[in-house]
């Protein structure tokens, strides 16, 4: 996850997660247990929240990823999570995820669903760091994943202080106040880390931006015993992501799947 000042984003380059050191088993086990206090699965390098797995439907058919708010997949060594997936007006399966996660071209895997292999490639990146990925027939979109639905997008800003949830593959689900929203940034009081860019920031079923990073010069949330003392989290809202999207392109109207 991106660190991002509080006048300007930082270019700080790809999320990557986090190798692993040298260390024995046991060592690395205590570890786990004095910074985590939930068991697992950490599916995240450096993170020890307990990371949401493969629902019974993906597991059902591991051949063909489902793609949808909250899917976790890799770009190279890079870990990331979808924010929404549906079809654009050309009828083609979109996904959008953090543009940071990887450049044009990148190829995208779904790490619930190795068996698929590549499920697509990042067609494009707009404004405010969104990358929009052109699924295959490896891929099949859906509204809802483990325990997000979404099938709105845009709509009115949150106000100051509304509760606002995001889902990402290292945090899991964590809901804050809405700090403050404008037509560039939304910026709330939500646990983010590494492997959650291009998390869905949501209320009810409703797609209000794509999470892309966290304050600089604050903690990042990384361990259940931090509590509320952790960087709030940056997202991309979706007036500005859908404004450059509808430029043309693959996914101009872009529509959420139902």
């Amino acid at each position: 996850m991106q660190r991002i000042a509080v006048a300007a984003i930082i270019a700080t380059g790809c999320l990557a997660a986090p190798v692993a050191s040298a260390q024995s088993s046991v060592s690395g086990s205590l570890d786990n247990v004095l910074a985590a206090g939930q068991p697992g699965p950490h599916r995240v390098e450096g993170n020890y929240f307990t990371s949401p797995t493969a629902p019974a439907e993906q597991k059902a058919q591991p051949g063909v990823a489902i793609v949808g708010p909250s899917t976790p997949i890799t770009m190279g060594d890079n870990v990331c999570t979808i924010a929404v997936a549906g079809t654009d007006e050309a009828g083609r399966a979109v996904a959008l995820t953090a543009g940071h996660c990887g450049g044009v071209g990148a190829e995208v895997r779904a790490m619930d669903a190795p068996a698929a292999g590549v499920i697509g490639k990042v067609a494009r990146v707009v404004a405010g760091d969104v990358a929009v990925i052109e699924l295959n027939d490896h891929a099949r979109v859906a509204a809802h994943y483990n325990n997000v639905a979404i099938n709105q997008v845009g709509g009115p800003s949150p106000a100051a202080l509304q509760e606002v949830c995001k889902t990402g593959v290292a945090t899991g689900t964590s809901c804050g106040a809405t700090i403050n929203a404008t037509n560039d940034r939304l910026l709330a009081h939500l646990c983010g880390s590494f492997g959650d860019s291009g998390a869905p920031i949501y209320a009810g079923n409703r797609l209000l931006a794509v999470l892309n990073g966290g304050l600089a010069g604050l903690p990042a949330c990384t361990t259940p015993l931090q509590g509320p003392v952790h960087a709030p989290t940056v997202g991309t809202p979706w007036a500005k992501i859908s404004a450059d999207l509808n430029r043309g392109g693959v996914g101009a109207g872009f529509r959420p799947a139902n």
